[in-house]
């Protein structure tokens, strides 16, 4: 029995196995009772290619150790609150062989002082610009997550001595980020088609008011762009007008000398693509060429009033002066109506106004917004949400504009008929027309989620189409949208799993335990057989 005990011992099975053993309970146990991990919805940074030009980040996958930003960075995701980005050059900083970044913001954005939010909106800005291979995402702060941060930043913290260093490595946790999704192929065809209705003149031949506005909606991240204000403000309004103008239109007694039509375009954060495509398939081949005047509408839903974008001063005697003249007496006191006259820049890759698409042809044409630059960072923001809407500045700017245009299609004589008292004298607008309810329903509905590009807009061009059925009694017109010079791309939101685990140099120290632990077993092993005789010597002396 002797013998067989310490053949046993000997056999190199048991010794494996033993080792095995050991490393299972050695890992095992540091981890007990420690979170396993956490799943984080996380949003990508925009990336799309315009003019053969590549923005934003260019990668999804993610799967490295979790750090904070003044750490060692190479190929680890660091995790990092938005604030501490600020000031910094993100392009120099990506720069520096990061893995991936992911940027914690506010649960709720609305909540942000109005001084965080003008650096929310710096920061924006320099996403915007950022052209990167990592991969960027943007997640909102959790409970969890700032336990997480809190982790990941002690753990990132270095000790004052090597030696205090290398027994916090072995000693601590960490947290290695992983991403969900893997296609093989991210690149996106967009099929957001424009929808156009149309409101007819007793003559079919007569002239043309075009009224546009753009329903996508676009950030520095697409997936948390709701674009309440730019533009879903503009596709609101273009509702309320239509629905506004479809009263006057009803009847043969009332109906106007002009054709309105409609226009809910695609791709106007992407150098207005659906714009393109309408001129394409309708000026370019001489469908519609009886076009008196462009009005596009864009980010009316807040503000002090409005302003007319125009590509050159236009003289009184033309369609965009006219309509100046009317809308600049509508407006009321309290309330501003500015020009700005801005030339085109055919060189831009995307244009500043939607009205310069028309411009270019030679039509008369113009934008109306509350900003008075297209440069504003709120254009493109996921700041624009639809709690920041100013209903009664939105109500009153489409007033403004339904008397203005009423006003141009029945050649009324204007005058500034600003207090409510006089409405009923010299105002074809009656409070009744234009319905609050049904302009805050319209902005929850169609302003308070984001519509892509890319993306599924089933719903919206269904829906808008109802509408149109509804209010001109005739089908909608949807037609296709192809893109120009534009390349897009998906994985724009992902599930990101935060997985507890031991660093590096925890299975290196595990390593040389279980060495040194091999070696101890083999030593005795090999010596077991004369220790045994010598000790049971000694026992039978005894």
């Amino acid at each position: 029995m002797q013998e067989e005990l310490i053949e046993e011992l000997r056999n190199p099975f048991f010794v494996l196995f033993v080792s095995a053993l050991l490393s299972w309970c050695v890992v095992n146990g540091s981890q007990l009772g420690d979170t396993v991990e956490i799943e984080l919805k996380a949003y990508r940074l925009q990336q799309y290619d315009l003019a053969g030009t590549p923005h934003g980040s260019r990668s999804w996958k993610v799967m490295y150790e979790a750090v904070s930003l003044n750490s060692n960075t190479i190929r680890r995701s660091v995790i990092v609150g938005w604030r501490k980005l600020l000031g910094k050059n993100l392009q120099l900083l990506f720069g520096g062989g990061i893995g991936a970044l992911i940027i914690v913001i506010p649960a709720n954005l609305d909540a942000l002082t109005p001084h965080d939010r003008t650096r929310m909106f710096d920061l924006e800005r320099e996403l915007m610009l950022l052209n990167t291979d990592m991969a960027v995402y943007v997640t909102h702060e959790q409970p969890q997550l700032r336990a997480l941060l809190a982790d990941v930043s002690v753990f990132s913290t270095r000790a004052p001595t090597a030696v205090q260093q290398l027994i916090s490595a072995i000693a601590g946790n960490t947290f290695q980020f992983s991403s969900t999704l893997s296609p093989s192929n991210n690149v996106v065809k967009p099929n957001s088609p424009n929808i156009m209705g149309r409101l007819w003149a007793l003559d079919h031949s007569a002239p043309v008011i075009l009224l546009v506005a753009h329903y996508d909606t676009h950030s520095a991240v697409p997936a948390l762009s709701a674009g309440a204000d730019s533009n879903g403000s503009g596709v609101v309004a273009l509702l309320e007008l239509l629905a506004l103008f479809s009263r006057f239109y009803a009847s043969v007694l009332t109906k106007p000398k002009y054709n309105l039509v409609f226009l809910f375009t695609s791709g106007g954060k992407f150098n207005y693509q659906g714009t393109r495509q309408w001129i394409e398939d309708h000026i370019e081949k001489r469908i519609e060429d009886n076009i008196e005047m462009v009005m596009c509408l864009d980010s009316i839903g807040k503000g002090d009033g409005l302003v007319m974008h125009v590509s050159k001063m236009p003289a009184d005697t033309t369609p965009t002066g006219k309509m100046f003249n009317r809308l600049k007496a509508v407006t009321p006191k309290h309330r501003t109506f500015e020009i700005n006259s801005k030339k085109i820049n055919l060189n831009a890759d995307v244009l500043a106004w939607e009205h310069e698409k028309y411009s270019i042809k030679r039509l008369p044409a113009f934008t109306l917004s509350h900003f008075k630059s297209h440069l504003d960072s709120s254009r493109t923001s996921i700041l624009d949400s639809v709690q920041q809407i100013d209903i009664p500045s939105l109500q009153s700017n489409i007033r403004v504009i339904a008397e203005a245009l009423l006003g141009y299609i029945f050649d009324l004589p204007y005058s500034r008929c600003t207090e409510k008292g006089n409405t009923s004298s010299c105002s074809v607008v009656e409070d009744n027309m234009i319905e609050q309810n049904r302009i805050e329903y319209w902005m929850d509905r169609y302003a308070s989620k984001p519509r892509l590009f890319g993306g599924d807009n089933k719903w919206l061009v269904a829906e808008i189409s109802d509408l149109i059925t509804r209010y001109t009694m005739e089908k909608a017109v949807i037609s296709p949208v192809s893109v120009s010079e534009l390349v897009l791309y998906g994985v724009l939101e992902d599930t990101l799993a935060a997985h507890r685990v031991k660093p590096a140099v925890f299975e290196l120290f595990l390593a040389a335990l279980i060495g040194v632990y091999l070696s101890g077993i083999y030593f005795a092993a090999q010596n077991v057989h004369s220790f045994l005789e010598t000790t049971i010597a000694k026992i039978k002396k005894a």
